[in-house]
């Protein structure tokens, strides 16, 4: 709310009478309200807690204070800046996510705050920096740019969520390390540590794809896997156990929490030993990374266990609302992250809904019993995780339950394989014998995850959700949720009530206007959309490069629920007419429109000689003379070349002439 609705800064400090009030109101037996008026109060305190939490949102982005350093846009050329994440290795460039310490501005001094993102040449220099490592920039930081086309992913955005707005491309001359990470800095020793237990599990006979995927489990680090590898994963839905999360978290409490059980038989012995298992689980979340699901993990478990330490009854949604609420304190830009979502939905659904499915079965053999419980917990984890993942990924896995009841398994002997292989790597040869055991388990759970993503009908792609079908069932699944858990007949009424609503809303789910775009790649490609259909125009680099056209209108498509594509190579078709546009090439008219494009033809072009509405500017060879006030609009392209575009831009003003440069606004769209 506070993201997209709240245009004003809330003083954090006016919440205090208000909160004082709240609190006050609490007790209405006591104090202003009866306890038949006690709604009064708590939606008193309700609403005090969403202002607060809005406040909160607020000042958590440095964006939103006086000394945010994009706030000297244009004056400075130089900051001075601190590596605040570890340095990530890519293939031509080392990427940084840095804080703004200092702005020099005239040549003075100025301290700031703010974050943002550098892509650094690569070379030695850069390869060696590290975390907590101070930088001079001497190159203005740019505005990270929108989305070029309509339903493309937006970075800006995402990175926008985060608090970060600008970046930077440097070359080693565009910088200089001033000083290196001093002191103690659990981060740092925590990357140093990630990496000596990644040596070992190498040294242990562990190949590449199954080195990749142990170090995904047990370290977080999934940058290893390699593009097949990840997508077999992604596709049989077994991604999650590569993302440290709830399950791993959950294994490392099993496997401390049985062999610490001695511990009890001491005076102290529980406390120690839950102070013990905290501890582990914290810094296991700390070696993995710190993600918002593992963060989460590691906070509902320690809830947990101090509610079980001090014999208090312990309710696993109050465990999952406390830990949601402090991360959520902490980092307000949380309840954005797809990490966040997926976990807190994947348990909150496990919780709600996996006893009524595993009640709906009682098997008398204990394994078929311990199976179908596996089962239950997929289903409901399911539940509650496909509206996400189709809305964000469109797709959804057909063999969900195949493969976790593989994966789990899996996953619980490479967690426990994977720590006995740490501890006794000072005894070599257990260590190796353990360590092949583990990369012939990896082995074959690679060849089964991958075996399962190339059964037919494994992906169920193109599937496309409109926020307000996505949001209602979300809705719909928490309240047939509470209603089975609750089994209040009540709420078969608002079931109801918001199952019509789905119903009405999934009839406008898809856009079915018809327009025209034209899109801002390196090559040409225009787009017609109507009646379900997609005609694609452009040259022979509509064959050549197809996943540069399935970047552009790919999740377009979708959002238009089109069921056909059909594509026009404008070099070898010169003709090709449909109820909705005809095309003559070089022109195309679409509904009472005329376009005219102007491409590899050295011809000399009045206005005079034609009627036309739009002018596209594909190349430079052409000559245009204008006159002042032409009606006719310059689309100019992506492809041209720099030095024509300046002069159209110029030619274009003088003349009064509109104009629509897609290189720096982004793709053209017409309506008709």
């Amino acid at each position: 709310m506070a993201f997209y609705v709240l245009k004003f800064t809330i003083a954090w400090y006016w919440l205090i009478p208000f909160l004082a009030i709240s609190a006050f109101l609490a007790f209405p037996h006591q104090y202003l309200f009866t306890y038949r008026y006690r709604f009064l109060s708590g939606s008193v305190i309700y609403i005090g807690f969403v202002f607060l939490g809005m406040a909160n949102y607020q000042y958590h982005f440095d964006r939103n204070k006086a000394m945010y350093f994009g706030r000297y846009r244009g004056k400075t050329q130089q900051y001075e800046v601190q590596i605040n994440q570890l340095p990530l290795d890519r293939a031509k460039s080392i990427k940084l996510f840095v804080k703004i310490k200092s702005c020099y501005v005239h040549g003075q001094s100025k301290q700031c705050q703010g974050k943002a993102i550098l892509y650094l040449q690569k070379d030695s220099a850069a390869q060696q920096l590290s975390y907590g490592d101070k930088l001079i920039i001497t190159k203005p930081l740019e505005r990270i740019p929108p989305a070029k086309a309509p339903d493309v992913f937006d970075y800006r955005k995402y990175l926008s969520l985060q608090d970060i707005h600008y970046q930077a491309f440097l070359r080693s001359y565009n910088w200089s390390k001033i000083e290196s990470v001093s002191g103690v800095n659990i981060f740092l020793l925590a990357q140093k540590l990630r990496l000596k237990l990644l040596m070992i599990l190498r040294k242990n006979k562990l190949n590449d794809d199954e080195l990749s995927v142990a170090a995904g489990m047990l370290l977080g680090m999934r940058d290893m896997l390699s593009p097949e590898l990840s997508r077999a994963y992604a596709g049989a839905g077994a991604m999650h156990i590569l993302c440290v999360s709830g399950l791993h978290v959950g294994i490392i409490f099993l496997i401390f929490n049985f062999l610490l059980k001695p511990l009890q038989r001491h005076r102290h012995g529980k406390l120690i030993k839950a102070t013990s298992i905290v501890l582990i689980i914290w810094f296991y979340a700390l070696l993995t990374g710190l993600s918002p699901s593992v963060v989460r993990a590691a906070a509902m478990f320690s809830f947990i266990i101090i509610g079980q330490n001090f014999r208090r009854p312990v309710s696993i949604i109050g465990s999952l609302s406390g830990s949601a609420l402090m991360l959520l304190v902490l980092n307000p830009a949380l309840i954005f992250n797809l990490g966040f979502q997926l976990s807190y939905s994947a348990v909150l659904s496990i919780v709600l809904l996996q006893k009524p499915i595993a009640n709906l079965w009682k098997p008398s053999l204990k394994i078929i019993d311990l199976i179908w419980q596996l089962i239950g917990i997929s289903i409901a984890a399911q539940i509650g995780t496909a509206p996400l993942t189709v809305y964000y990924f469109h797709q959804f896995p057909s063999f969900f339950i195949l493969t976790n009841l593989i994966v789990i398994p899996s996953a619980y002997l490479v967690i426990i394989l994977g720590i006995l292989v740490i501890i006794t790597s000072p005894i070599t040869w257990i260590s190796s014998v353990i360590g092949k055991a583990l990369s012939i388990i990896l082995f074959l759970l690679n060849n089964a995850v991958t075996g399962i993503e190339h059964l037919p009908f494994a992906v169920i792609h193109n599937l496309y959700l409109s926020t307000s079908v996505f949001v209602l069932l979300i809705a719909l699944i928490l309240s047939i949720s509470v209603w089975l858990v609750v089994k209040v007949k009540k709420f078969i009424y608002v079931n109801m009530v918001l199952l019509i609503f789905l119903l009405i809303a999934w009839q406008n789910n898809y856009d079915l206007s018809n327009e025209l775009i034209i899109y801002p790649g390196r090559t040409k490609y225009i787009a017609i959309y109507a009646n379900r259909k997609a005609w694609i125009i452009g040259d022979s680099n509509l064959i050549k490069h197809p996943n540069a056209l399935n970047y552009f209108v790919e999740n377009h498509e979708m959002h238009k629920g089109i069921k056909k594509r059909i594509l026009i190579l404008q070099d070898t078709l010169s003709d090709y007419t449909t109820s909705y546009f005809s095309f003559r090439y070089p022109y195309l008219k679409i509904g009472n429109r005329k376009l005219k494009f102007i491409d590899n033809t050295r011809i000399n072009t009045s206005f005079d000689e034609f009627d036309v509405d739009y002018l596209i500017f594909n190349t430079s060879k052409s000559k245009v003379y204008f006159t002042n006030n032409q009606k006719t609009e310059l689309i100019l392209s992506n492809t041209l070349a720099p030095w024509s575009r300046k002069q159209l831009i110029r030619n274009a003003e003088d003349h009064l002439i509109k104009y629509y440069d897609i290189r720096k606004k982004g793709s053209w769209q017409l309506i008709f």
